[in-house]
Order: C-alpha cells, then sequence, then structure tokens
C-alpha cells in the first residue's frame, strides 16, 4: 500500500494532475474500506477515507503515516524536551514500536531498532526530511511487516556523490548490493574514519543490520530504490525489476523467533564487522548506536 501510493503520488505530481482530474472507480467491498481506513487512497491523492497517520491505530497496525524530521524535532523542541535528531528519533522510534508490539517486550525493542535504524538514514542520506510508514502485526501468522520509503535522491545517487565509491559503484543495481555491505556509507571519508564526537554518526551499518535481522528471524528484506528490488531470504536474495523516485524498504520478522533482541543485535553486528575488515571504504567498526538501543 505505501509503495503503490507514492508511485501514484508520483505520477500525478510528474504531469501536474490536480486531486479534481482524479477518479476512483472500485467495488465497495471490506478490501476498499480496509485501505480507507488505513489512510491508502489520500496518501496517493484521491478524496476518499481517512488522512494518512488519521486512524488511531492498534496492537495490529500502524496506519500510512508521513512524519517529517524538522517538525517532529521543532515539536519535541517546542514541548522543552531538548535533544539530539538521533535521540528525537529514537523516542518516535519507540512510540511507533511500542504500538505493534502488544507488550512483548523483547518484540518491542528489536522492533525500536529496526525503525530507528531505518528512520535516522533518510535525513542524512536521502536528502528529504519526509518519511512514510505503514506497519502491520499478524498474530496468528507469526508476522510483523514493517515499511518504510522516503521521496528522495536513492541510493546510487547517495552513494556515487562519495568519491571513494563512485569509481566501483557504476549502476543501480550495484549501489543496491554495496548499500547491504557493512560500513559501505555515503559519508565513508578514508581519511577520517569513524572518528567524529557525535555518537549519532553514521557507520554505514544500518541496512546491513536490518538486512541480517531479518534473515536471523526468519523473515525476509524487500529494498527498492531507482529501477532495481533487491530482497534477502534466510539463505538468500533475489533481484527484481522496479521503478521507484526514492528509496523504500519492507522489513519482516518472525516474532516467535525474537527470544532477547540484543543477542540478534550483536551476533548481526560481529559478523557485519568482521565481513567489513575485508572490505576497503568501509567503516570497520560499528557506531554506538548500531550496536544496540541506547533510551
Amino acid at each position: 500500500m505505501l509503495l503503490t501510493a507514492a508511485s501514484i503520488r508520483q505520477f500525478c505530481h510528474q504531469r501536474s494532475l490536480a486531486q479534481e482530474q482524479l477518479q476512483l472507480i472500485y467495488k465497495d467491498d471490506v478490501n476498499f474500506q480496509y485501505a480507507c481506513h488505513m489512510g491508502f487512497f489520500q496518501a496517493a491523492g484521491f478524496p476518499y477515507g481517512k488522512a494518512p497517520g488519521e486512524a488511531l491505530g492498534s496492537s495490529s497496525y500502524i496506519p500510512l503515516t508521513k512524519i517529517n524530521i524538522s517538525d517532529l524535532t521543532n515539536r519535541f523542541f517546542e514541548e522543552g524536551n531538548f535533544a539530539d535528531q538521533g535521540e528525537i528519533i529514537e523516542w518516535e522510534a519507540k512510540r511507533l514500536s511500542t504500538i505493534l508490539s502488544q507488550k512483548n517486550i523483547e518484540f518491542q525493542k528489536l522492533l525500536q531498532y529496526l525503525l530507528r535504524e531505518a528512520i535516522r538514514n533518510i535525513p542524512e542520506h536521502a536528502g528529504t526530511d519526509d518519511v512514510w510508514l505503514c506497519g502491520q502485526y499478524w498474530p496468528s501468522r507469526d508476522l510483523a511487516e514493517i515499511a518504510i520509503l522516503d521521496e528522495g535522491i536513492g541510493i546510487y545517487e547517495s552513494l556515487s556523490r562519495n568519491q571513494s565509491h563512485k569509481n566501483y559503484i557504476t549502476s543501480n543495481e550495484e549501489a543496491l548490493r554495496w548499500a547491504l555491505k557493512p560500513g559501505v556509507s555515503a559519508s565513508f571519508d578514508p581519511a577520517k574514519g569513524l572518528k567524529s564526537s557525535d555518537v549519532w554518526s553514521n557507520s554505514g551499518y544500518g541496512l546491513y543490520m536490518i538486512s541480517q535481522i531479518c534473515k536471523l528471524t526468519g523473515g525476509w528484506f524487500t529494498f527498492i530504490s531507482g529501477d532495481d528490488c533487491l530482497r534477502v531470504y534466510p539463505n538468500t536474495y533475489s533481484m527484481y525489476k522496479a521503478h521507484y523516485s526514492g528509496t523504500a524498504l519492507g522489513i519482516r520478522v518472525k516474532p516467535s523467533q525474537i527470544v532477547e533482541y540484543q543477542r540478534i543485535i550483536s551476533d548481526a553486528r560481529r559478523a557485519g564487522e568482521q565481513e567489513a575488515q575485508t572490505i576497503k571504504n568501509a567503516f570497520k567498526v560499528a557506531s554506538i548506536p548500531s550496536k544496540g538501543l541506547l533510551y
């Protein structure tokens, strides 16, 4: 729903189509009502159903929701909460993860980590402060899914702006593959390494950690940017063709596989740091946030 709504929205924007020019032909059934309630049609630009974020959400879903990081930061400041942007994103990730977790603390903590790592990459690398997301938890299927996307510059443009990566990342498909490697980041500087005093500085482990956690919990990770889609399964991966201006993530995990959230994170991080030693233009050590939750 999230990706389709964004694609329709982009299609209409590119052709300067106004809302009153759009028509919706549908069969009024339970699926239509579900999409209306989740905010799908208004997110796509049609005057039907609830607005994005209007539905209250429950212990099983987060409706299609738009978050502007600058607005979120300003709201925290207005309430007297003066904190770094990374801390604010952490708190928002905790709020969102609490909605879906059904009081399963280990599950909630891992969702918080996944949401935070996905969201905090967007302002720095996508060139936009707008984040779109939604989520659903199906207890009977032992499955939780979160979708997150931006409409920024895309993975290839982000990585190729860095001279350290420009010479060997020569296609959009290669950019997706490299972006999932540990320590590969648009902010990598071979002269400095990870020496910033900012605890929230990027170390290039976010997407790698998300994909590995999905694998370790029996789920899958879908990564879309530009004309390519990379889906990672527990024991394999597949490439597909796509067409999307920005970057979209699909995160699926099995809650029953989450017994100790920190052990899952630590296992993925150790494997990543070991692999990063073999990659020339990569941070060799994960940042403090990528090693676990701070709050």
